[in-house]
């Protein structure tokens, strides 16, 4: 991972991530931690690092990423490191790993192997097993507990309210993985099995994390048409546990597209009533999703992969679901799913679809747009992402421009034509968004991505360039840091880190892997 201790950061311009105004400032590392900051001479042991016409800043964090078993996999991500990333959270909307039995783990990535993939990995059950597995890689990593994975914990993957004693169980859980380093706990309320819970459930986690200083983060139940609603929901749970709530992906939908003003308008006057609620987004129009959540309601799921693959494979149960997926007695494909393509296969065979829209594949193979993507489900194993559905560029400006407003990539370490977020969303939000468009300062954009996230999690000692704290530092081109991922090529790398160093140790040098 390079060399640790006595490195010298010289000459640069200072952005210290308190939303203070730049200043020229050397910055001196002595093992973990930042020794100086100001006028520092030397460093000890001789290691300097040119910063003069740089940006020196605190190390990003990307508060939002399924990369849990990638993480563990490759302890370090290239891909990350060139947009000055250095914390990655994850367990986020309701989907992760730990804590589990053996047997539910096992669920859970089959369920979910088409976002997080399944590499083979060390054994890991508890929040303690993970946090020790990721220890050392080349970023901290921040553990939240997956609502639903909790709920499949106690209850399987059943629909329903849960029983006293299953809920009883599962605030036990979360109180143990709060113990063991968790910062929070999250929904996925779109997604099989945390939809099935209601506000009394919710409301009786929360409190358990709130109980240990943690947040609650959700994927809303509804980003369209009922997205007030769904805001609402979480606001509630924040206020009645008494925890600060972090929206994620706040991409206005339905009969809120153009309408962010209102949507933003409505969280603030959650903030007015007392509630800690803040959000955050990434720097695209497009999503992504897995295929199957397209398509089929999320109690499809009911029962695990085999029970969704059985009813896929019969013939009545499809022609439901087509009336459910298409509306009742409608053969003819949503407008929507034109503009989807094929992000991620899971089998070899099939990777010739990747980067295809829906109507081009289902023309390669003959079929209607829905039998194909039925078809392909099947053959898969529900193991298919895609990216489509655009929102407004004025509404993802608005949501980027405000205050409340942090950055999560959302990534996904899937596919070959998977999202270009993951190699681009922090490179896109300084270089496009805050140089080129001017939303916002550069020292506020630099505050929004390193002390906020770090005080809103708990992550003391990080987030802030001061003597005393972790030396996670990114070294940077403000006039030069641009993404140079498309969807056409998704993991072309980020232009402009110059250098990177995480808990002291010099990962990125001179815009290259430095071990």
């Amino acid at each position: 991972m390079g060399k640790s201790g006595g490195i010298l950061l010289r000459g640069g311009t200072l952005i210290d991530g308190t939303g203070a105004p730049a200043r020229r400032a050397d910055v001196l590392v002595a093992g973990s931690r930042i020794a100086a900051v100001g006028g520092c001479g030397e460093a000890a042991d001789g290691e300097v690092l040119e910063a003069t016409g740089l940006a020196v800043a605190p190390g990003f964090h990307d508060i939002h990423t399924h990369f849990d078993l990638s993480l563990a996999a490759e302890p370090v991500h290239l891909d990350g490191l060139c947009q000055g990333i250095t914390t990655y959270h994850i367990g986020q909307c309701g989907l992760g790993f730990a804590p589990a039995s053996p047997g539910t783990q096992a669920v859970f990535r089959d369920y979910l192997a088409g976002i997080a993939g399944d590499p083979e990995l060390p054994p890991f059950h508890t929040v303690a097993d993970y946090l020790a597995l990721v220890q050392g890689g080349a970023a901290n990593v921040v553990a939240i507990l997956p609502h639903g994975l909790l709920r499949a914990e106690v209850a399987g993957m059943s629909r329903g309210p849960l029983t006293t004693p299953q809920l009883d169980r599962m605030r036990r859980l979360a109180a143990e993985g709060m113990a063991e380093g968790a910062r929070g706990f999250s929904t996925g309320l779109t997604y099989f099995p945390g939809s099935e819970a209601d506000l009394a459930e919710l409301v009786a986690l929360a409190e358990v994390v709130a109980a240990h200083g943690g947040v609650y983060v959700t994927h809303l139940r509804n980003y369209t048409d009922h997205f007030l609603d769904a805001i609402d929901e979480a606001c509630e749970i924040g206020r009645r546990a008494g925890l600060p709530v972090q929206i994620s992906h706040l991409r206005p939908q339905g009969r809120y597209r153009n309408r962010a003003a209102d949507v933003l308008a409505h969280i603030e006057a959650w903030r007015a009533r007392g509630v800690d609620v803040a959000f955050d987004m990434y720097t695209y129009l497009k999503g992504y999703t897995l295929m199957s959540s397209l398509f089929l309601a999320p109690e499809v799921y009911a029962g695990g992969v085999e029970a969704a693959l059985a009813l896929l494979r019969d013939p009545a149960e499809r022609h439901r679901l087509r009336d459910a997926a298409c509306g009742r007695g409608v053969s003819a494909p949503r407008p929507e799913w034109a503009e989807v393509h094929i992000a991620s296969v899971w089998g070899e065979g099939n990777k010739r679809f990747e980067g295809l829209r829906l109507p081009s594949f289902a023309e390669a193979v003959g079929k209607d747009i829905f039998d194909a993507c039925m078809d392909l489900l099947v053959e898969e194993r529900l193991r298919v992402g895609v990216v489509g559905w655009p929102i407004e560029e004025s509404d993802l400006q608005a949501v980027l421009r405000h205050p409340l407003c942090l950055v999560g990539s959302d990534s996904i370490p899937m596919g070959g034509a998977r999202h270009p977020r993951a190699s681009g969303c922090f490179a896109r939000y300084l270089g496009h968004y805050v140089r080129d468009l001017g939303l916002l300062p550069l020292e506020e954009a630099i505050r929004r991505i390193t002390s906020v996230p770090a005080r809103r999690y708990g992550l003391d000692g990080r987030g802030v360039i001061a003597e005393g704290m972790a030396a996670d530092l990114v070294v940077f081109d403000p006039a030069a840091i641009r993404d140079r991922a498309t969807y056409e090529q998704p993991r072309l790398l980020a232009e402009g880190v110059r250098h990177v160093l995480v808990n002291g140790k010099l990962v990125l040098r001179d815009g290259a892997l430095f071990r």
